[in-house]
């Protein structure tokens, strides 16, 4: 059994035997010259994949950090995420937290993933079909060809899954989710004393981490003159996270003061909007768990916004744990 999160800046995925790994969402065709060795620095970023499908020609793609810096390097640029790339991204996933067999028979997966909450009754459907069909001789990094495929697929509302993470509280009122990601943030709220969703007021808003990217792009842009590069983005983003400085031809050029704007900017605008769609139920809510990878990025400016809001045990992997425990039937006790 797996849990993956297809997230729109990262991709999360756990097995039952604890397996887990981190990738960003990005994939490129692999040339032939990309393992360029010059004999010093760090290891050859991963992932490099192989992916076969049935009666069909091996293809050989760079997934994650291994594509950040093609030229052909693809995302999810919007609220759409396109089957190919997604299903690319999955697999590599799968593979990677110990999927596949070789021998024959091929032995099946059960798998649960999650979809935003907007999009979760027009596209359950049709993901769940297609994953059910999914199936491809994948290796990655090298290692042995594994056969893929799914004999269960469970489809998930994001921030259901923090919630079968976390657990709830005993009491009165309302449990909370803001599970802040790339371009989406998702928002439920539970009653405590049903345990069940309050329909009207668990959603998505199309506010996240991206907004920060758009800021600090055009804080570049207004420094230097020149656009900052969609490759460099994530790099840059890296270097102002840890010094608020970036080299810009040769030199440091100091934009602490823009990134840190940028996220408190972006915090208070996703906080707005959540509230907003929960109105004159705010009052009622008696603990926020702050969930993504968002939350470690927003998260000071979001706490100061929520009731009670308390940090979970692993906010990144808060989804895609989730969807494991409602796929083994066994969510987490409080």
């Amino acid at each position: 059994m797996i849990g993956i999160d297809v997230g729109y800046g990262f991709v999360k995925a756990v097995s039952l035997t604890g397996q887990k790994v981190c990738f960003p969402s990005l994939a490129a065709p692999a040339g032939h010259d990309q393992a360029l060795d010059l004999g010093f620095g760090g290891p050859t970023p991963d992932h490099r994949v192989t992916v076969r499908r049935v009666n069909g020609q091996a293809q050989e793609y760079l997934v994650g950090e291994a594509a950040q810096d093609s030229f052909l390097a693809t995302g999810f640029l919007g609220a759409e995420k396109p089957a190919e790339l997604h299903d690319l991204l999955l697999l590599t996933a799968a593979y990677l937290v110990g999927a596949g067999s070789t021998g024959f028979p091929p032995a099946q997966v059960d798998l649960a993933v999650g979809l935003p909450l907007a999009f979760f009754k027009s596209q359950k459907d049709a993901l769940k079909a297609r994953l059910e069909a999914l199936a491809a001789h994948v290796s990655v990094n090298g290692g042995g060809e594994r056969y893929i495929s799914f004999r269960k697929v469970l489809v998930i509302p994001q921030g259901a899954g923090v919630v079968f993470a976390q657990g709830l509280p005993k009491g009165r009122g309302y449990a909370a989710v803001v599970d802040v990601g790339q371009y989406t943030t998702d928002y439920l709220l539970v009653d405590l004393r049903t345990g069940r969703p309050v329909v009207e007021a668990s959603g998505s808003v199309e506010a996240g981490c991206h907004l920060v990217a758009q800021r600090v792009a055009q804080a570049y842009l207004a420094k230097t003159g020149r656009p900052l590069p969609p490759r460099m983005e994530r790099r840059i983003l890296e270097d102002l996270a840890e010094s608020g400085k970036v080299i810009f031809r040769g030199e440091e050029l100091d934009l602490s003061r823009e990134y840190r704007e940028a996220v408190d900017d972006t915090a208070k605008a996703v906080a707005r909007q959540v509230l907003s769609a929960w109105r004159d139920l705010v009052d009622s809510v008696a603990v926020t768990y702050l969930a993504g990878g968002g939350a470690l990025l927003l998260g000071e400016t979001l706490a100061k916004a929520f009731p009670n809001p308390v940090p979970i045990d692993d906010p990144v992997y808060a989804n895609a744990l989730g969807y494991l425990r409602m796929l083994s039937g066994k969510p987490e006790a409080r």
